[in-house]
């Protein structure tokens, strides 16, 4: 039960640390990017979609390992992570 309640946070980790990549992506297609001239913001949409559909991935992940375990608040995390990247897709 230990190893997967590990797994279960790790995934979790993974998907709000994609979810932060994916709206820094989508923060600089909307604004540029300060750091780069010429900037071609296409790369950075797709970087951003890419992004977040890995953080569904494994925010799903994360609810599917949660199925035999009572960890609300984890599943709550996961929850919110699928529901954003849906809102944002």
């Amino acid at each position: 039960m230990r190893n997967e309640l590990t797994r279960v946070k790790q995934h979790i980790g993974l998907a709000e640390t994609c979810f932060e990549k994916a709206n820094r992506e989508w923060a600089y297609y909307k604004n540029g990017c300060p750091h780069v001239k010429n900037d071609d913001s296409t790369t950075h949409y797709l970087a951003s979609q890419k992004a977040y559909a890995n953080a569904k991935k494994y925010a799903e992940k994360a609810l599917e390992e949660l199925a035999d375990l009572n960890e609300p608040e984890l599943e709550q995390r996961a929850k919110m992570i699928i529901d954003k990247c849906n809102h944002n897709n």
